[in-house]
Parts: structure tokens; sequence; C-alpha cells
């Protein structure tokens, strides 16, 4: 589990599991079909689309929000309604976001997926053969 915390889904208090959520890594409710998405796990969607961490970001701290009854799934504090974003809430504190059922996909759905050539370089932590390497950058 996430820094070895017990993560409660915020909608039912079910344990989260670790799972694929729309092709991303995060956190998912078997019950309610949620998805818990911490801050870095936001910030790896740019290498998939094209998405701006930063943006989303801020665009979330400028929207109208309300602080809802409901736990961060990490226990650092409460999630946030945005007024913006039809099923997702976040955390102030950690910033990581809760997706309610479909809303990750719906969300997704506005970002173009990033071309399959695009050069390994851009991804970081890859780890990558010296052939694979000069075949990209000869391309």
């Amino acid at each position: 589990m996430f820094q070895g915390v017990e993560m409660k889904c915020p909608v039912d208090g079910d344990v989260l599991s670790a799972e694929k959520a729309e092709a991303h890594t995060g956190y998912g409710c078997a019950s309610c079909k949620g998805s818990w998405l911490p801050k870095s796990y936001i910030d790896s969607i740019q290498y998939t689309k094209e998405f701006d961490p930063h943006k989303f970001f801020s665009t979330l701290k400028s929207s109208g929000h309300d602080a809802t009854n409901s736990k961060c799934p990490v226990n650092c504090g409460v999630l946030s309604s945005i007024s913006d974003f039809n099923g997702i809430s976040y955390c102030p504190s950690c910033l990581g976001v809760w997706f309610e059922s479909k809303a990750l996909k719906n969300m997704l759905n506005n970002y173009q997926t990033k071309r399959e050539d695009a050069a390994f370089a851009d991804i970081p932590n890859a780890s990558v053969g010296i052939f694979d390497l000069l075949g990209a950058l000869f391309k």
C-alpha cells in the first residue's frame, strides 16, 4: 500500500487495492468503483497523455470547492469537492485526487494519447538499452 498506510475508500470505507485505473496505476474500490490517484500518479499521466499536471492542479486550486465529510484515503485531511469537475475531489494536504466511478475515464478522454514514437528520453527512469536509445536517436 501507499507509504505503508491501509487506505480506505472515502465513499464506503472499504480498503482500496492497488490496480490499473484507465491504464494508470492507482488505487480502486471494488464496491463503488472509485479510484484514488496520489499526486505522483497524477503527475505521471503526462507521460502517456497530452496532460499538464501543473495546469491541472492550478485549475483544481482555483476552482470553486467545498469541504466534504469524506476523509482523504491516506488520512491526512478532508477531501474537497470541485464544482467544475463532476465526480472529482481532491485532498488539499497531499494533492491526491479521488475519482468517482467513470470520472477518471471521462477526464482522460479529454486528453490526446501521446504519440507512440515519442523519444525515450521523454520518459524518466525508463530502462532503455543502448541499442534502443541509438535507434530512437536516429529515427
